[in-house]
């Protein structure tokens, strides 16, 4: 019986040890020489630190990244990914929140690092440097209830947030995919999301328990996202899971073809909506995929939900459900009045319980005691559902459907209004290729305005485009400035539109 994450990968070493585990840009390793290199520095860690103690990894996504993951783990501590980009700020924040006894980093991260802070006092791993004669396997002592990760994300007062993940959440999660997508040590697994973002504990964790190999999207082919097409081809990828909109840009990159991608199985979203619009485009051309939509906020630990479409769109009009609950997790409504219900029509926020719900926050109980609450139907045992901030609806087949954050619901000219539903019209417009929308909310009321960050197809104006609004929505809810970007759309690193910029570009214009 797996118990600890990291016992995934070992076993399948035991099982393919001659077999390559993962591959990044031109550089690859088996799962004999990746094993034994991790045991060999999870010893070393072990000199260094306490069982249970968090250690960051400061590195390009990279073979290095992998072998840092592993060797945490195995020295029965939790790992946490730090994004290379970070600003000086954000990254002695995390290794203050961490208590770090140690940074694990290489030759240029390491340079990096202390231009970043000179002055910050921490013990320092080269693992360009670390070699070791010890490499027999580790023996663990943690528990599936132990920390397994701790992941920071960005806080609304601009402080991270680090979600922490224990291994039995990863392993609730990670045993359903690989049953849920049948994979098998066959599969050919691309990790395209950031390993600072939790859609990468899919890619990662399903490679490790199937001994499938693993390619990593590195950073330098992920800043041109069109070139993933040739890249997929040539790595005979089977299973891809990406956020909405690399689905976007890979459409506007004119390279797709209809024989492309021979050997993908499985596309899978989650992280943002999935516009049915441009799901119907890639259905229609590639009827050979099996298309997912999944849903989960990093403190669920990647996905609670899922909804596996079987047929092509044909009103884009309706948006993509988020699904059902996947299996021991369970999907709750809490309505206006305050009730819980998963009842059909229940409309209001939506609140997660299961196994996979993370801990909290690390070192801010205030923060996690808002959003982790006790069930409230009942008080026999801890049984916490996480707040997520999100509206949904149950429709008549008894899947949810995403309606948009609550923070996202705006008060304009005495109408509460959804964001959301003004851009899911907004994208569904014949000419619209991209749009994003954002309100300015500013202190005096008269001069708060709605606005759309977009990018058109040729021959269709912002005029045609106003007009096509005021068809569809009510004439409050038309953006009144329109700006059109030419360029590549806004995005955070871990591939999301970024709206605060979005909405800077729309406002300054």
């Amino acid at each position: 019986m797996i118990t600890l994450i990291q016992e995934y990968f070992c076993e399948s070493a035991k099982r393919f040890p001659d077999k390559l585990a993962v591959c990044c840009n031109d550089q690859s390793i088996t799962f004999d020489a990746l094993d034994k290199f991790t045991n060999g520095l999870a010893r070393h860690l072990q000199t260094l630190t306490q069982r249970g103690q968090l250690i960051p990894f400061f590195l390009p996504k990279s073979i290095e990244s992998i072998k840092s993951i592993l060797s945490i783990l195995k020295a029965d501590c939790a790992y946490i990914p730090v994004d290379i980009n970070s600003p000086a700020q954000r990254l002695a924040a995390i290794l203050t929140a961490a208590k770090a006894p140690a940074l694990i980093v290489n030759t240029q991260s390491e340079l990096l690092f202390k231009s970043l802070l000179p002055e910050f006092s921490i013990h320092l791993i080269n693992i360009d440097n670390f070699s070791s004669t010890n490499t027999h396997a580790v023996d663990y002592k943690n528990l599936s209830i132990d920390l397994a990760y701790v992941l920071f994300t960005s806080g609304s007062t601009g402080t991270p947030k680090g979600v922490m993940i224990p291994h039995k959440a990863i392993i609730d999660y990670i045993d359903w995919c690989v049953e849920t997508y049948q994979l098998t040590d066959s599969d050919v697994i691309a990790n395209h999301a950031p390993l600072y973002f939790d859609n990468s504990t899919f890619d990662l964790y399903t490679a490790f328990k199937t001994g499938a190999t693993l390619h990593l999207v590195h950073e330098e082919l992920n800043a041109v996202i069109p070139l993933l097409v040739k890249w997929l081809n040539e790595r005979e990828i089977t299973t891809f899971f990406c956020v909405p909109s690399v689905l976007t840009l890979l459409l506007k990159s004119r390279r797709l073809k209809e024989d492309s991608f021979p050997k993908l199985r499985h596309l899978i979203c989650a992280g943002e909506i999935l516009p049915t619009e441009i799901l119907a485009e890639w259905m229609q051309r590639y009827s050979h995929f099996q298309f997912t939509n999944m849903y989960g906020p990093t403190e669920i630990t990647v996905d609670c939900s899922y909804h596996i479409i079987h047929q092509t769109p044909q009103d884009l009009a309706l948006p993509i459900p988020i699904g059902k609950a996947r299996k021991n997790m369970e999907l709750l409504v809490r309505t206006s009045d305050g009730k819980l219900s998963s009842a059909i029509g229940t409309e209001g926020e939506l609140l997660v319980r299961g196994t996979s719900v993370a801990y909290g926050y690390l070192g801010d109980k205030e923060r996690t005691s808002k959003v982790f609450i006790q069930n409230p139907n009942h008080d026999l045992f801890h049984d916490p559902l996480y707040c997520t901030g999100d509206l949904v609806r149950i429709n008549e087949q008894g899947d949810f459907i995403f309606l948009g954050r609550a923070d996202d619901q705006i008060k304009f000219l005495g109408y509460r209004i959804e964001l959301g539903e003004i851009e899911s019209q907004l994208r569904i417009i014949a000419g619209v290729e991209e749009g994003i929308v954002v309100f300015n909310n500013t202190a005096d009321e008269s001069s708060r305005e709605l606005g759309a960050l977009v990018s058109l197809a040729k021959h269709f104006t912002l005029d045609d485009l106003r007009e096509a609004l005021k068809a569809r929505l009510p004439l409050y809810m038309v953006p009144t400035k329109l700006v059109e970007f030419d360029l590549e759309f806004p995005r955070t690193p871990n591939g999301k539109y970024d709206r605060k910029q979005a909405k800077a570009i729309v406002f300054r214009s």
